[in-house]
């Protein structure tokens, strides 16, 4: 579009043609409108829009809005009386029509900055707001604003802005000419086409940014373009490796060069723009070093060096390395290939240096443009201190878990002649890490002509890597799989009627919290066992195809003698190596049980006895298998039960196997089971060792608790066997070796019996066998007839053996459901304190009939102390539903009968005096649930009073019990006051 002349413009300065040439260069991205032709070619440039166009209005006072050629519409007042307006605001209005015939409203693009649309306008003051046109068809175009004020103090005032666009006679074919990737310092060519829709001729001229002079250039520079007609120039691009320094603000986004061209039209203020974008790139390629040492080179071996170079070109480059010395390789593919843009490709150089002495030569890559890249190398020849026999060692293929063997000789030349220090020779074979070989002997000295045997042992195995991967993959395997199955249960869970979903009663669903910690992924922390190893292991023995390692062994050499104390000092130049080709194949016999592992461990047989194992012996070949064995030892600790046998086609064999230990000992013995191919190593492996079983719980000591009389309480201690063998064993009651339990002492380890004669313990089972490493619950059924402490002692013995486990069980019976313990009862010759006499020494009180018993608290208070408040405390427990009356065992309980029980402390009557007060039990009375005990605290104060060296005071109450039954008991308060 052209702009207003100046002589139209009131407070517009939009004059395109006295815009500065840098200016103009930097709106490269303008674009012309095509003509309006029938042909299909340009019909897509018919509607494109000029060049954006921005004007700058000025609000002050009553101004005049700038029209168009065409529009003699009246001009708006904008403006009144100067006063203080703050924050100015403008919006857009409706769109008013070009004209009024036409039947569409065109939307314009006529817009407001958006930086000067809003602000703060002081009193008596101007303020520029900037107005942009970009218009998209040739039109006039309208578009209104509003001027407003935040506190609305006046009133809106309409501004309209009109604009028209008009088509330029000169305009370029393709606005962007894009030359894709350019290398420097070469060229590149193509055409420019203008075309003319005005009805007389035009003269052009093309003008390029100074800075890109050097670059590009176009042919013509000067033209005519007749009417109605089009213009071809040649434009010539020649990037020099200058242009990334002297043009560097023409690049974007990298290497993209985009170059602003102008076509300059005679008689016309607007020029015609286009721009040229390539992007440019450099042909270097680089070495990772400037240069190469080979450093020593045995004339007998080659050297070789590993670099790599890197192509800096945005575009793939042929390469070669040509011309080289005789003695000199590149690999791979002989130093020829293909570089992609940015690749770095590793190469290897390889010497084999033939004279001796010092070689200085280049190694030069040659690319496709014929571009030349040195590579400076140096290599010293020299003759290694010892010399092997056979430098390059085939093994035959070896099957997995068989071991063949090889041998070379390494000799050493010197004279006989030459002094002894530096005629021997040391050396020292190092096998890298993770190869399947043993070097025998691997260090060694040589004396001047002597010569020694070095033997190779090949035992192919699985790359531990490779299990450990196989081990993983089957683990991830069984979770996705466990996952999966919980998921189909879940769905089939979730199919069910709700009828039955609820038949249990439904619970409510708590929602998740977004703050919840997720659950954890089982991927995440996947444990690899022994196991699965071991599983893993045959399955890549099965699926076993081949395997081959090319491997270089280095022999270091040095002149001296070897020794622990003073290592020799070797150096690399005088080192020698071996290649070692390692065919590992398929076995013919694999072993399917013991996991595969080739450990064939009996575990621990009692001394005397015989243990058996099968071994499962499979062929994975298409042909038959036939079998030997190597023999087995002469003591006949293992031996081999049936015969042996060929094997058919993935056929299976089971060899029986038999352990019997002398002594007590560890025993090893390896068995070679052999095909026509290969060799299975068995290693047999066993302890003879004694019996030894573990009780729960480890005291020895099982209380089963207390129950009413006529009920029956069941507990459990368990056998475990920690001998890794089975063991039979057999259980009995100590009580059952005597004929007259009752009357027995206090010391004994039975206690009382029932009054019926029926031993109160029974244990079951009476006898059997635990299995290695599990273990054996024993139920002691206890059932009392009478009111006592009983206890009594189970002997379990393990067959064949003399030694035997002993486990002390005991209970109490009561006649009523509650109990209290904790009390001391007055049984003769009962020391409670050393500071408390015995129970005998004191007055008791013979109990009327309606109490069920007596039992005494005891209090030893200090004088020292200064607090006086002495604590003692016991038990009250509830048996209630502990046992089970024995014609109700297997039935259910009924759940509305009360369980729990309450207890009741009478207070101290008046007759104790100050005692009253002296004694505080907590809590005095209270409920005590089903099979559970509840705890009394007595706190006593001594009075004053009463208060006196080495004085008793005695005093009691009475405790009753209130459950199945009403029991009362006598509790005795004794009070020793000592210093």
């Amino acid at each position: 579009g052209a702009g207003t002349k100046p002589e139209q413009s009131s407070g517009i300065n939009a004059e395109y043609g006295e815009e500065k040439e840098e200016e103009e260069e930097d709106r490269g991205n303008e674009v012309a409108t095509p003509p309006r032709t029938e042909d299909p070619e340009f019909k897509k440039h018919c509607s494109e829009p000029t060049a954006d166009l921005m004007s700058t209005v000025t609000f002050a006072g009553s101004e005049t809005l700038p029209g168009t050629p065409t529009s003699e519409k009246k001009e708006e007042e904008v403006g009144e009386e100067s006063r203080e307006i703050s924050d100015v605001s403008l919006g857009r209005a409706t769109t008013a029509p070009a004209a009024e015939e036409e039947e569409e409203v065109v939307v314009p693009d006529i817009s407001l900055d958006a930086k000067s649309s809003k602000g703060f306008i002081a009193p008596f003051s101007t303020v520029q707001v900037e107005v942009l046109y970009d218009p998209r068809t040739v039109a006039q175009h309208v578009n209104s604003f509003l001027v407003t004020v935040a506190d609305n103090s006046i009133d809106p005032v309409t501004v309209t802005v009109k604009a028209n666009t008009i088509d330029l006679p000169i305009y370029v074919q393709e606005q962007t000419m894009y030359l894709k990737y350019c290398m420097v310092d070469r060229l590149y060519q193509d055409s420019v086409v203008l075309h003319n829709r005005a009805t007389s001729a035009l003269r052009i001229k093309f003008e390029i940014p100074k800075a890109l002079k050097d670059h590009v250039d176009v042919l013509p520079q000067n033209g005519v373009v007749q009417a109605n007609s089009s213009f071809s120039a040649q434009l010539k691009f020649i990037p020099l490796s200058s242009i990334f320094e002297n043009c560097k603000k023409y690049f974007s986004d990298g290497q993209l060069l985009k170059i602003p061209v102008r076509v300059k039209v005679a008689d016309q203020t607007r020029s015609v723009p286009f721009t040229v974008s390539a992007h440019v790139t450099g042909t270097d390629v680089s070495f990772s070093a400037k240069e190469l040492d080979f450093g020593c080179c045995s004339i007998y071996e080659s050297a070789r060096v590993k670099f790599s170079m890197t192509n800096h070109c945005l575009l793939p480059q042929l390469f070669g390395f040509v011309s080289l010395p005789d003695f000199v390789t590149i690999q791979p593919n002989d130093g020829f290939g293909t570089l992609l843009p940015g690749e770095t490709l590793n190469l290897e150089a390889v010497v084999h240096a033939k004279v001796l002495g010092d070689h200085t030569f280049n190694i030069t890559c040659t690319t496709e443009i014929d571009r030349h890249f040195s590579l400076r190398c140096k290599a010293t020849g020299v003759i290694p201190h010892l010399e092997v026999s056979h430098p390059l060692i085939r093994f035959a293929p070896t099957a997995l878990g068989d071991v063949r063997q090889a041998s070379f000789y390494i000799s050493n030349n010197a004279r006989d002649g030459q002094k002894t220090d530096q005629g021997r020779k040391s050396f020292h074979i190092v096998v890298p890490e993770g190869i399947d070989l043993i070097v025998s002997p691997s260090v060694g000295t040589l004396n001047p002509g002597q010569r020694l045997r070095v033997q190779l042992t090949f035992g192919p195995t699985l790359k531990p890597e490779d299990i450990e991967n196989e081990a993983m993959e089957a683990a991830k395997n069984k979770i996705l799989e466990e996952i999966e199955r919980k998921k189909r249960e879940d769905e089939e869970a979730d199919k069910l009627p709700k009828s039955k979903a609820k038949k249990g009663g439904s619970k409510p669903i708590t929602p998740k919290s977004p703050h919840d910690a997720p659950s954890p992924n089982p991927l995440d922390s996947i444990v690899i066992t022994e196991e699965n190893r071991i599983a893993a292991m045959v399955k890549l023995k099965t699926n076993f195809q081949q395997r081959f390692d090319k491997i270089l062994v280095p022999c270091f050499t040095a002149v001296g003698e070897c020794s622990h104390d003073s290592p020799i000092d070797y150096r690399m130049c005088d080192t020698i190596y071996l290649q070692v080709h390692l065919p590992a194949v398929k076995p013919e016999l694999i072993l399917l049980s013991q996991n595969g592992r080739s450990v064939v461990d009996f575990g621990n047989v009692c001394i005397g006895q015989t243990k058996k194992l099968g071994l499962t012996l499979k062929s994975i070949t298409d042909n038959a298998v036939k079998l030997s064995c190597s023999p087995f030892p002469h003591d006949g600790t293992f031996q081999k039960v049936n015969a042996t046998r060929n094997l058919e086609p993935h056929g299976l064999h089971q060899m029986l196997l038999e352990f019997t230990p002398k002594r007590v000992a560890k025993y090893y013995e390896t068995v070679e089971v052999r095909t026509e191919r290969s060799t299975l190593h068995l290693h047999l492996h066993g302890s003879g060792v004694e019996p030894c079983l573990v009780v729960t719980p480890e005291s020895g000591v099982l209380d089963i608790g207390h129950v009413m009389v006529g009920e029956v309480l069941m507990s459990n201690f368990t056998l475990t066997n920690k001998s890794e063998i089975d063991l039979q064993y057999s259980n009995s009651l100590l009580s059952e070796k005597f004929s007259v339990v009752q009357g027995l002492s206090a010391d004994s380890e039975v206690g009382n019996s029932n009054a019926s004669g029926i031993l109160p313990f029974q244990c079951s089972p009476h006898s059997g066998t635990i299995k290695q490493g599990q273990s054996q619950e024993i139920c002691v059924r206890f059932t009392p007839d009478q009111q006592d402490s009983y206890r009594d002692v189970v002997i379990v013995k393990l067959l064949n053996q003399p030694q035997e486990t002993r486990i002390a069980v005991s209970a109490h019976a009561w006649t009523g459901s509650m109990y209290p313990v904790g009390g001391k009862t007055p049984n003769p010759s009962l020391t409670l304190h050393t500071l408390v006499p015995q129970l005998d020494s004191l007055n008791l009180e013979s109990e009327p009939e309606e109490m069920v018993g007596s039992f005494y608290i005891f209090f030893v208070c200090s004088m020292s102390v200064e607090k006086q408040v002495f604590t003692e405390t016991m038990q009250i427990g509830n048996c209630r539903g502990a046992g089970t009356k024995p014609e109700l065992i297997g039935s259910k309980v009924d759940k509305g009968v009360k369980l729990s029980g309450d207890f009741v402390f009478d207070p101290l009557k008046a007759d104790f005096g100050p005692l009253v007060k002296a004694l505080v039990v907590n809590p005095q009375k209270g409920t005590v649930d089903a099979g559970a005990q509840a705890t009394v605290s007595f706190q006593f104060t001594p009075p004053k009073e009463l208060v006196e060296l080495g004085a008793r005071i005695t005093f009691n109450t009475l405790l009753t019990l209130k459950g199945e039954t009403n029991e009362q008991f006598r509790v005795n308060f004794v009070a020793e006051i000592v210093e």
